[in-house]
């Protein structure tokens, strides 16, 4: 060991409040939803956020980042598939002298949501390319603007850790893992954490859109409800930021119990083993 774990620590002031002003985030597919949440999250502690989102300038769900920028909001309304596009944050981010804190690989699309039989090339192209491939032509152009304590965090899903139906979606989300452990691998010598984040289902416009999914994944939620898209980004700040400074490699499963036994929670209540949670009156009794 080159530093002891006392002087590793000395270096990484709190990120919170005052200690994110100077520092700069990159956030894929960040202009609504999920990805939306951690950039206001971001944009409210004082950080500088770039915004990659293919949602064009004009677009409605930009206005609420842009109502909490104070002149710290950079939007990228380009595909993460291009490359140019991580080229043309990179050479900005050199040119405005942004210290680069962190990268959240968001940016995500689920396709037909097709069986394996029935995908075509096309659709699971499309999502590779999204999904995969943006996020690590995300790494390779922003790991080299990164330095000691800097966090990269890839978004994947509770479908990457367990098995789903829909192919190419599946598929993209367990290869993220995968990315994320050799990115971690890479990186970890010159103190730069890459981790990964699992969430559940989270009430966002794109789970909304599919109503009888929304339906059917209810029995699969130990804690009954889905995710805020706060919840998510509550836990992603946290990765980003130095109480996470010895984690790296890791997957965090943010799913309200699915993948820690969600598959016997509807069966556990078939059988009268696992009931509905306790009212604050029958706690008394």
């Amino acid at each position: 060991m080159t530093q002891s774990a006392r002087s590793q620590q000395a270096t990484h002031p709190p990120l919170h409040g005052a200690g994110w002003h100077g520092k700069a985030v990159v956030v894929s597919g960040g202009a609504q939803g999920q990805g939306a949440s951690l950039a206001l999250q971001l944009l409210q502690v004082g950080a500088t956020v770039h915004v990659i989102d293919v949602l064009p300038p004009e677009h409605v769900a930009w206005q609420p980042l842009r109502d909490a920028a104070h002149g710290n909001l950079f939007e990228w309304p380009h595909d993460v598939a291009m490359p140019g596009t991580w080229s043309r944050v990179a050479d900005a981010l050199r040119e405005m002298g942004h210290a680069l804190q962190g990268l959240v690989n968001n940016a995500g699309i689920t396709g037909p949501r097709n069986t394996a039989t029935q995908t075509q090339l096309p659709d699971w192209e499309r999502v590779m390319a999204t999904n995969l491939t943006g996020a690590m032509l995300g790494i390779r152009a922003m790991a080299p603007l990164m330095g000691r304590g800097a966090s990269i965090v890839n978004i994947s899903s509770t479908v990457g850790m367990t098995g789903y139906y829909s192919c190419a979606y599946t598929t993209s989300k367990w290869a993220l893992r995968g990315l994320t452990r050799s990115a971690a691998l890479e990186l970890a010598p010159r103190g730069i954490r890459v981790n990964c984040v699992c969430p559940g289902v989270v009430d966002t416009d794109m789970i909304q859109t599919n109503p009888a999914l929304v339906a059917a994944l209810q029995d699969t939620i130990p804690m009954q409800h889905m995710a805020h898209p706060s919840q998510i980004a509550d836990v992603v700040m946290f990765l980003l930021g130095p109480q996470a400074s010895y984690i790296t490699g890791a997957d965090l499963a943010v799913d309200g119990g699915v993948t820690g036994g969600g598959i016997y929670w509807s069966v556990g209540r078939r059988v009268g083993a696992l009931g509905q949670p306790e009212t604050a009156s029958s706690s008394k009794a």
